[in-house]
C-alpha cells in the first residue's frame, strides 16, 4: 500500500482510481466488536444505530503526515456541524506493524485530540470493506446510509464541505448553515509552495517498490545483519547508510559500528520546508539518536520540535515512542542531507517524508 503524498480526489459517479466503492453505494456496516478509542463510556456505535446522521469516515494512520495535516479540517468540520447531525467516526489502520498495537494508536489519539471516536482496525476489517488503498481517505454518508462523496489525499476541503453542508440539508430544510460560510482554501503545492522530496521508505519491504532505495552496494538482505562500507554514492529518493543493520521489512535497525569502528549511520539527501522521520525501538528504554544537518548540529532557527541538545552540544531525537518525529522545521529552498546516527543499538528507522511552505498548519503533536 501505497501512501499518496499530495493526491487529490474527490469522486463523484465516474470511477475513481483509488477506492472502489462509489457514491450512491450503500455504505458497509462496522465490524462487530471492533476496538475503539474515545467512547468515553457510551455505547459503541454501528451504522445502523447512527441513520439519520450524517457521517464521515475518516481512514487515518498516526504515522502519516498527510492524515495529521487532514485534522484540523477534521476538528473544525466536527466543531461547525456536530450539533447540525455530523457524526465523524475514525477508522485507523496502521501501515507499520508497530501501529496496529492499540495501546499506540491510544496515546497517539489522546496526543492529537482528536474530539470524534475512533476505530482501531487491527485485522484490516474496514479498510477491504471500504476497498482503500492509501491514507488519508474520507467517506460521506447521507442520513439513509449511501455514500455521497469519497475525499482521499490533502486539498479540496472546501469541496468537500460544501458536499457535507448539502448532505445536512438534504430532506431537513430547518438546518440553518447561513452563518457557516466556506472559507476558499489555498494551494497545496506548485510553485509558490516550493519543492519537496517524494517520501523515502528504509525498509527492505517497499523501498526499492516506492522510492530510490539504497546507495550502498551491499544492497538489501531480508532479516540480515549487513556490515554497510561507507559510500559517496547518493540516490533521488532514497538513503544510504554505513555500519551494521538489521534489515527489517518496515526499518533499518541499528546493531552496531562498522568493521572499521565507526558508528553506524544513515542518511538523506533532500528539499523541503520540513522533514519528518517515522522512527522506533526494539529496546525498552528510550534511545537517543544524534541527527546532522550537511555534517553539522541543526540550526536552532531549523529545528522541529522532537530535536534537543545533548551535553556535547550535539542535536539529538530521543525515541521514545514508535511514531513520527518533527526533524527539520522552515527549511530553505537548498537541498541539504540528513545523517542519523544512533548512540545505541536497537534504534529503528522506517521512513522519511516532507513539506512545503503551503503545509506547515497543522498540528505538530
Amino acid at each position: 500500500m501505497k501512501r499518496m503524498l499530495f493526491g487529490i480526489l474527490s469522486c463523484t459517479a465516474s470511477v475513481c482510481a483509488f477506492a472502489e466503492l462509489q457514491p450512491r453505494m450503500g455504505a458497509p456496516e462496522f465490524p462487530k466488536n471492533p476496538i475503539w478509542c474515545g467512547l468515553q463510556g457510551q455505547q459503541a456505535p454501528t451504522l445502523k444505530s447512527l441513520r439519520g446522521k450524517v457521517i464521515l469516515i475518516d481512514f487515518w494512520d498516526y504515522t502519516c503526515i498527510n492524515c495529521v495535516r487532514t485534522f484540523p479540517h477534521l476538528k473544525g468540520w466536527y466543531e461547525r456541524y456536530h450539533a447540525l447531525g455530523l457524526e465523524i467516526i475514525g477508522v485507523h489502520k496502521g501501515e507499520f506493524g508497530f501501529a496496529s498495537v492499540p495501546e499506540n494508536v491510544q496515546l497517539a489519539y489522546e496526543r492529537f485530540q482528536l474530539p470524534y471516536p475512533t476505530i482501531i482496525d487491527v485485522k484490516d476489517v474496514m479498510w477491504r470493506a471500504y476497498d482503500c488503498t492509501a491514507w488519508p481517505v474520507s467517506f460521506l454518508i447521507d442520513r439513509h446510509g449511501y455514500i455521497q462523496e469519497v475525499h482521499q489525499g490533502e486539498g479540496s476541503y472546501s469541496r468537500f464541505e460544501k458536499e457535507i453542508q448539502v448532505a445536512l440539508k438534504q430532506g431537513h430544510p430547518e438546518v440553518d448553515i447561513s452563518r457557516l460560510p466556506i472559507t476558499a482554501e489555498g494551494p497545496i503545492s506548485g510553485p509558490d509552495c516550493g519543492l519537496a522530496t517524494p517520501e523515502i521508505y528504509v525498509g527492505y519491504a517497499r523501498a526499492n517498490l516506492w522510492s530510490g532505495g539504497i546507495a550502498n552496494k551491499e544492497g538489501f538482505h531480508r532479516n540480515k545483519v549487513v556490515a554497510y562500507a561507507p559510500t559517496a554514492r547518493r540516490v533521488p529518493k532514497g538513503f544510504f547508510t554505513e555500519g551494521r543493520w538489521l534489515n527489517e521489512a518496515d526499518a533499518f535497525e541499528s546493531v552496531g559500528g562498522s568493521e572499521q569502528g565507526e558508528a553506524a549511520s544513515l542518511g538523506i539527501t533532500y528539499r523541503g520546508r520540513e522533514v519528518y522521520a517515522v522512527l522506533g525501538r526494539s529496546s525498552k528504554e528510550p534511545v537517543d539518536v544524534v541527527v546532522t544537518r550537511d555534517g553539522q548540529a541543526i540550526p536552532v532557527s531549523a529545528r522541529g520540535k522532537d530535536v534537543h541538545t545533548d551535553a556535547g552540544g550535539n542535536t539529538v531525537i530521543t525515541i521514545d515512542a514508535p511514531r513520527m518525529y518533527y526533524v527539520i522545521a522552515r527549511e530553505d529552498s537548498g537541498t541539504h542531507e540528513l545523517k542519523f546516527t544512533p548512540k545505541s543499538a536497537g534504534v529503528q528507522i522506517c521512513s522519511f517524508t516532507f513539506g512545503n511552505r503551503c503545509l506547515e498548519d497543522c498540528d505538530h503533536k
